[in-house]
């Protein structure tokens, strides 16, 4: 006769309390007052913040002449020469505004508004964090949010991504702390960055109106005083900006419709598909868990999570960012947002299985954060070293850095390039960019300093960056029109310059003429205009075109 007799639960070693275990669980899901819980949060995201600041240099693989167009361009709208409405990024430009105040070498410029955008962005973060996540979660992602959005890697399109997640925590989150005033207070901040993304980026902003439409459902008892507030806010805001700016409501409008357009939208998925790495399939396990652990009581906890995180990933994809922030906000919403299924198997009926089950998705959830950290951390590093290997003048003039050694510009000054067809074999680095506009740098300031209007041709005004010295105007041809004296690259810097060259060509033809020329550099000076030989520099007239 066979035996049926099955062990009860209680009789399974896996069924067995686990205090040691239960205490590190409690540290990790533990909540404490959510106001030290936003200060510590946001002293860890200011530490970044003042990295960013106190950087020798901006690191950069961008070629150096994308890296002056927002700062020209910015100079060119304060000086009424271009118009904020026709810009790709009215609010990202309104951040070079303000850190032009500060500083006037352009890597400087640019690395003191990532520290702004960082604040910006973070601040609000943490103030939504506070009363959704418990104490160290916190402070953890506080921390992370700030190292991705100032690392120098990141640009506008991170900093969109930081404030997009910070909509999605306080639109799809519930708020501990459920009350009227709070959720209008939540909605006002939550307005406030919404309409910054309006003003960003097209996609970013149908992607936070999107998740805006689940915030009744989603964010506790008060989501439609939140949702009310947060639309009301919005558009108090538009209405503001379009008296004081008419048009660039209208102007963003035009550009949101322009990301509906199938083709685009296709196009960028098919760039941005990827296989599943090891953060996706650490998220993957931390749902399973929700979903078999929490039931059906807890439904709403991985499917809002993951419905952020397939949009936002998507959104995050067509604008270009990466993307690993995403899994780590969805990861932490699902192991400890005050929907998590986890909290009755630490707080309430807890035995071995259940501890063991927070515990790894709360560890698999702190190592995507601190592996967001670290690597911005070693980006820091990275730019540290690559200062002090890049030449001097460049640092000082630009204050930007790449890595790599520059070669294509020197091995043309060296000559062993000499004639178009050798150089078109080969492109131009960042570092080369930057070699070539110090150059032209160092000759504008002295013909300028001298008293005349120098230009320099490229697809920006970019002289007005470089010597700082005269009005900012629309693009590189506008500024030719208004010089004496010209700088034509002999390489193009980019396709933005040569198109420019394209453009100006019968300008220059008809109303300069060539009087000196280096390895890297053409002279064009107004006919008429008297200028001594000894400003042009030293002809090369073993150079050939």
């Amino acid at each position: 006769m066979t035996n049926n007799t099955a062990p009860r639960p209680s009789d399974m070693p896996w069924h067995n309390p686990a205090p040691y275990a239960r205490k590190l669980a409690i540290s990790l899901y533990g909540w404490r007052d959510p106001r030290s819980a936003f200060l510590l949060a946001s002293a860890a995201a200011l530490v970044f913040a003042i990295c960013a600041l106190l950087a020798p240099a901006l690191l950069s693989l961008s070629p150096t002449v994308e890296l002056l167009s927002p700062i020209a361009s910015a100079r060119a709208i304060l000086q009424n020469d271009a118009s904020i409405v026709d810009q790709h990024s009215p609010f990202y430009l309104f951040l070079i505004m303000a850190a032009d105040v500060f500083a006037d070498k352009p890597g400087r410029v640019l690395l003191i508004a990532k520290a702004l955008g960082a604040v910006l962005a973070v601040l609000p973060l943490a103030h939504f964090l506070s009363s959704r996540m418990p104490f160290a979660p916190t402070i953890l992602l506080g921390a992370a949010v700030s190292a991705y959005v100032t690392a120098p890697f990141s640009g506008p399109a991170e900093l969109g991504l930081a404030i997009l997640l910070a909509c999605a925590i306080c639109f799809t989150a519930g708020c501990a702390d459920q009350c009227a005033g709070r959720a209008r207070w939540e909605g006002v901040i939550a307005g406030f960055l919404l309409y910054a993304l309006w003003l960003m980026s097209p996609v970013y902003s149908l992607t936070s109106i999107v998740l805006l439409s689940v915030c009744p459902y989603l964010s506790g008892a008060f989501g439609l005083s939140r949702y009310t507030a947060t639309l009301a806010t919005c558009a108090l805001l538009a209405a503001i900006t379009e008296f004081l700016v008419p048009g660039l409501n209208l102007a963003r409008a035009a550009a949101a419709n322009g990301v509906l357009n199938m083709d685009f939208v296709l196009s960028g998925a098919a760039a941005g598909a990827s296989g599943i790495g090891a953060a996706t399939t650490s998220l993957a396990v931390i749902f399973v868990s929700a979903a078999v652990f929490g039931g059906r009581e807890h439904l709403k906890n991985w499917i809002g999570a993951g419905a952020v995180a397939l949009v936002a990933a998507f959104a995050a994809k067509l604008a270009g960012a990466d993307n690993l922030p995403i899994f780590v906000f969805a990861a932490m919403m699902v192991s400890f947002s005050t929907t998590s299924p986890f909290y009755d198997g630490v707080f309430r009926n807890h035995d071995r299985a259940s501890i063991a089950t927070a515990l790894t998705v709360a560890c698999l959830s702190y190592f995507w954060a601190g592996a967001l950290t670290a690597n911005a951390v070693g980006q820091f590093s990275m730019q540290a070293q690559v200062a002090k290997s890049t030449p001097a003048d460049v640092r000082s003039a630009l204050a930007v850095v790449h890595p790599g050694g520059h070669s294509i510009a020197r091995w043309v000054e060296e000559g062993r390039f000499s004639t178009p067809e050798a150089r078109r074999l080969f492109s131009l680095t960042p570092i080369d960019q930057s070699m070539m506009l110090v150059e032209a740098a160092s000759r504008a300031r002295t013909l300028s300093n001298s008293g005349y209007d120098v230009a320099i041709l490229t697809g920006i005004d970019t002289a007005c960056v470089l010597e700082n010295e005269r009005p900012c105007r629309q693009d590189g041809v506008d500024a030719v029109s208004a010089a004496n004296i010209v700088l034509v690259p002999r390489l193009d810097l980019d396709a933005a310059t040569a198109e420019a060259k394209g453009r100006a060509e019968a300008t220059l033809i008809t109303e300069f003429h060539l009087s000196a020329k280096s390895a890297l550099w053409e002279i064009w000076v107004r006919r008429g205009a008297a200028i001594p030989a000894d400003l042009l520099g030293r002809a090369h007239t073993n150079v050939t075109y």
